[in-house]
């Protein structure tokens, strides 16, 4: 097997003890990057909306050069924007796990966003509990803890400022030409990010293949093992 360089982004709240469950399951000749980004937990920053943060991966990407860049739910969406701003970086394939874009921008109202913004801030812990539930098989408790403590002390004004900059920014129509292959890794019960969406992106991309699991939102938490083992595929699989 050849050596490969793997960075994993995590989602809005979240940090490094996300991938936590997985890390021994990836091979020796993998190096694993899980950065907590910047502005989560009690990384301190001055990066305030998605511009910025996407400048920090792009300079991230640069640095550690990876082979394959996969982010979850939010930190997906960071790395479209990324990529779609900067290009392909040299990355041979990116990763989208439950994040994937909607064929069509969101009509839902700014007012009815407003509310869902101000109801995830008045108890973001709700918000993760379910994930937090599904990673007690496998996650440590002392990496719970501190995935909640990361979730209760990131910066509100970036992550509001993120799901504004989503929100506004059309990712489906850059799906027929993005530049570097797709896998997606898609929980087939979630109701956030829904099947359907990495069904379209499937059909839609140049070039990408779907791996679905039986789990909700975060895909890696009912069986990491599986969930590396089908990463490494994947990987070869879209790479050559």
């Amino acid at each position: 097997m050849k050596k490969v360089k793997c960075l994993l982004l995590h989602g809005s709240g979240m940090s490094d003890k996300t991938w936590s469950a997985l890390i021994d399951y990836f091979p020796k000749q993998w190096t694993v990057y899980r950065p907590t980004l910047p502005g989560h937990g009690f990384q301190s920053s001055q990066i305030k909306n998605l511009k910025e943060l996407s400048l920090w991966l792009k300079q991230e990407i640069e640095d550690k050069k990876p082979d394959i860049v996969a982010g979850w739910s939010m930190g997906s969406f960071l790395l479209q924007n990324t990529i779609n701003k900067y290009g392909k970086l040299n990355i041979k394939v990116v990763s989208f796990i439950n994040g994937s874009p909607a064929e069509k921008k969101s009509s839902t109202s700014k007012k009815i966003l407003q509310q869902r913004l101000d109801n995830y801030f008045s108890d973001p812990i709700r918000h993760i509990k379910p994930t937090l539930n599904e990673m007690k098989g496998h996650w440590s408790q002392d990496d719970i803890n501190s995935i909640m403590k990361s979730c209760k002390n990131s910066d509100k004004t970036l992550l509001e400022n993120l799901r504004w900059d989503m929100f506004e920014t059309d990712f489906g129509k850059m799906i027929k030409n993005f530049p570097i292959p797709i896998l997606l890794m898609h929980g087939i019960y979630d109701k956030i990010n829904p099947l359907e969406q990495a069904k379209w992106v499937n059909k839609t991309a140049k070039k990408s293949l779907l791996f679905e699991f039986k789990s909700k939102h975060a895909p890696f938490t009912k069986n990491p093992q599986l969930f590396v083992e089908k990463m490494i595929e994947g990987y070869g699989r879209l790479s050559c």
